[in-house]
This record gives C-alpha cells, sequence and structure tokens, in this order.
C-alpha cells in the first residue's frame, strides 16, 4: 500500500476508530481498572516521602512576591 492509499485509508477508519475508543472509555468497568493499579499506587505510597507541609505557606509567599512586583512595575 503507497502512503496516498494509507492516508486515504486513515481518513476513513480514524474516526470509526476515534468512536469505538471513546465507547470503550465511557463503558469501562472502572472498579477492574483500580483493581488493576493498586500495585502501582501502593508501591508509590510506601516510597513516598511524606510532606512536612501543605505548601500554603509556600503559596503565600509567592503571592506577596507578586503583588510587590506589580506594586512597583
Amino acid at each position: 500500500m503507497d502512503e496516498k492509499h494509507w492516508v486515504e485509508n486513515w481518513k476513513r477508519v480514524g474516526p470509526i476508530l476515534e468512536k469505538i475508543e471513546t465507547e470503550e472509555l465511557r463503558t469501562k468497568d472502572n472498579a477492574e481498572t483500580i483493581r488493576r493499579l493498586m500495585p502501582i499506587i501502593d508501591w508509590c505510597i510506601k516510597r513516598a516521602t511524606p510532606r512536612t507541609t501543605s505548601g500554603l505557606l509556600e503559596q503565600q509567599r509567592l503571592f506577596q512576591k507578586l503583588r510587590k512586583a506589580k506594586q512597583e512595575g
């Protein structure tokens, strides 16, 4: 199959495949997906470093910097 035929075929089949994929995602069993992902999630949780702060103080510092820069500029 040459490139022209390949492109023409993809233009025709692409939207059909997209509809199939959308329908599969819409009807997917989310509980099964989560069950399959749990080993990965558990692995990440076991190796994660606990946060010592929520990041709120750092966010407030950034807002203060932005406010000062806006007032100066």
